[in-house]
């Protein structure tokens, strides 16, 4: 045996414990989800336009291989995209905006018409004649009626 092949097999044997194994000898532990779970996170995912197996675990309170185990799911009903960097988009969100449609961007508005409202109310309240009352209560008690 030539000198630069052992030194070859010996670096390899040296190596090999450390690398990492190709994805089809690593045995995979499935962990069991359900359709309702399934259900719960894609109404998530797609109500806030992201998942991230953090997020699933704190959502619905699973553990973290069941929460990796639905964004695997998630994945495969094409529901989110795949996962950059642990966070996915949805691929169908409810609010592509980022929020409830015409619910926040009418905040200035709304403020502004009830203002003006209260505005008039108490214009026309200056404005009405003062109500004349019927009846005056006393110190000790009793009513004397006045017309």
């Amino acid at each position: 045996m030539k000198r630069r092949d052992f030194l070859r097999s010996a670096g390899a044997a040296a190596v090999i414990p450390v690398l990492p194994l190709p994805a089809i000898a690593v045995p995979v532990a499935t962990t069991p989800v359900n359709t309702f779970q399934v259900g719960w996170a894609a109404l998530y995912a797609r109500a806030h336009n992201q998942a991230s197996p953090a997020l699933i675990q704190k959502w619905l309170r699973v553990s973290p291989e069941q929460a990796n185990a639905l964004m695997g799911e998630l994945v495969n009903q094409n529901i989110i995209k795949v996962p950059i960097a642990g966070s996915a988009a949805a691929v169908q969100p409810m609010y592509p905006g980022g929020g409830v449609p015409g619910m926040f961007g009418k905040t200035k508005k709304a403020v502004e018409t009830a203002k003006d409202i209260l505005d008039t109310l108490v214009e026309e309240d200056e404005a009405d004649e003062p109500i004349e009352t019927i009846c005056e209560t006393t110190f000790e008690g009793s009513t004397d009626v006045t017309s």
